[in-house]
């Protein structure tokens, strides 16, 4: 561990107001958010716009997906190396160049190339997180990392809203899909201008091998559960890749072992300070983008056709959409006052445990709309808990020059349990689909509630595992300076 003095002429943590740079992280955070939100509402617009069938647009997501789980854990470390703004600037100026890219052409392969740059979009918050914590710590920390997450989730929303709008509005999708690009503008802007560096520093060894080794396992992984949601985890299509991503895993891991200064530093993950946050990461991702198209299907399914559902619009739909990202924002904005009155591993035992209750509960009572809200209510408070407990717990307990690749590894372990889930949800539903019927029977989504309350109950037993994090009130401090700084 190393941590290196300023370079000459650079700004020292405390010679701009915390307050002020948190602020500027906090658009940039929403900015992703609204990335993110942005394009789905306008995929069918998109594909006519290309020319490319329904089962083609596909590719849209999965490509950024795959940026996403290639440029987050090398990103994420490089950030620890040479400097966290350093690399967030080159992570905004890739997303703003593929936003472009996907604005001003309607030629597919090129607009991929667009998505694919977009994919650094996921090391934001990591390497924003890392750029907090080397400024302030402890409670004032914790709140900013929560209005982090509060950002990207309402940028979520907005993103979503004002797509649908501009779709109906504006002449041609090139003008939608120029919005996108002016709000990545902005955050470009911010980034270069309001955001000091940070001065910690992890040794400069790059391990090449290491970071195309968790590059491949991470490709093969995800490709393998992307072809198993549509062809089965029977079909050659997934096992080839999944096989091959096991083999290539333990050899990884052999490498990363014995390297000096390894890309992903496996003696600290698998120790009892790290592996019960990883896991619990895993788990709760799993239900947070596994089970995303869940309820809105459910919503819109004719109970007078099919025995369940509301036969809900899609704009009455986006409300509870809307409605569990307030509660996220609410729950994430809220979550350091909460780990202040009974510790952070109380904190995340109380938010998980809320989280099985509410699947466990909407299994068996979802034939009232009044249901639905309440379920709504609690799963996206205790998710927005989470999405900010989690990253705020890993930057205070990784060494400090290794909070961005600590944070980026929060970030890739979501996103594959997202994937797993999303790929054995599927096939749930699909096993539960009547011979000459589209739609799975009710017990398939029963079925898929009990699973997500299962991942969430989970938790509490592996959180009892962790050490490093007294079940007491929180005793993390914060300087005289540092309060100063937020005034």
């Amino acid at each position: 561990m190393s941590a290196a003095s300023p370079p000459t002429g650079s700004v020292t943590p405390l010679a701009m107001r915390a307050s002020a740079v948190v602020g500027f992280l906090v658009f940039v955070e929403f900015a992703s958010g609204f990335v993110q939100g942005f394009y789905i509402p306008v995929l069918s617009a998109i594909a006519e716009h290309t020319g490319v069938s329904d089962a083609k647009i596909t590719w849209f997501g999965v490509v950024q997906t795959l940026g996403a789980a290639v440029s987050v854990p090398i990103l994420a470390k490089l950030g620890d190396i040479f400097g966290h703004r350093r690399i967030l600037r080159i992570a905004v100026l890739s997303v703003l160049t593929g936003t472009v890219l996907v604005a001003v052409t309607s030629n597919y392969e090129l607009m991929l190339i667009g998505r694919l740059l977009i994919g650094p979009l996921a090391v934001w918050l990591p390497l924003e997180v890392a750029l907090v914590h080397h400024r302030i710590k402890g409670e004032i920390a914790r709140k900013s990392i929560g209005l982090l997450v509060s950002a990207l989730t309402i940028g979520a929303v907005i993103g979503g809203i004002t797509s649908g709008i501009a779709a109906t509005v504006l002449p041609s999708i090139t003008w939608v899909l120029l919005i996108p690009v002016a709000v990545v503008a902005v955050a470009v802007f911010a980034v270069y201008f309001g955001v000091p560096e940070s001065v910690a520093r992890s040794a400069r060894g790059v391990d090449y091998i290491g970071f195309a080794g968790l590059a491949l396992v991470m490709i093969l992984t995800l490709w393998g559960l992307h072809q198993a949601q549509s062809s089965g985890f029977g079909s050659a299509a997934s096992i080839l890749p999944l096989l091959a991503g096991m083999i290539t895993l333990p050899i990884w891991a052999a490498w990363e072992l014995r390297v000096k200064n390894p890309a992903v530093d496996l003696r600290l993950m698998r120790s009892r300070q790290m592996w019960p946050i990883y896991l619990t990461t895993f788990l709760v991702g799993t239900v947070v983008f596994g089970s995303m198209t869940i309820l809105p299907t459910f919503l819109a399914s004719n109970p007078d056709k099919i025995g369940y559902g509301f036969a809900l619009a899609p704009n009455v739909i986006a409300l509870f959409t809307a409605g569990a990202a307030l509660a996220g924002t609410v729950g994430a904005a809220s979550f350091a006052l909460l780990a202040k009155w009974i510790g952070m591993r109380r904190t995340l035992i109380l938010a998980t445990t809320g989280g099985a209750v509410g699947n466990f509960a909407m299994a068996f009572a979802h034939n009232q709309i009044w249901q639905i809200w309440v379920f709504v209510g609690i799963t996206g408070y205790t998710i927005g808990i989470l999405m900010a407990a989690l990253p705020a717990l890993i930057a205070e307990t990784a060494p400090s020059d290794q909070t961005g690749i600590a944070t980026g590894l929060y970030n890739s372990l979501k996103t594959l349990g997202g994937s797993s889930a999303g790929a054995v949800f599927g096939l749930v539903l699909a096993a539960y689909i009547s011979a000459g019927n589209r739609s799975p029977d009710e017990q398939g989504y029963v079925l898929v509630w009990l699973l997500c309350a299962a991942a969430f109950g989970l938790c509490p037993l592996v959180l009892s595992f962790l050490r490093g994090q007294p079940d007491s009130p929180s005793t993390v401090s914060t300087s005289k300076n540092q309060r100063k700084a937020v005034i």
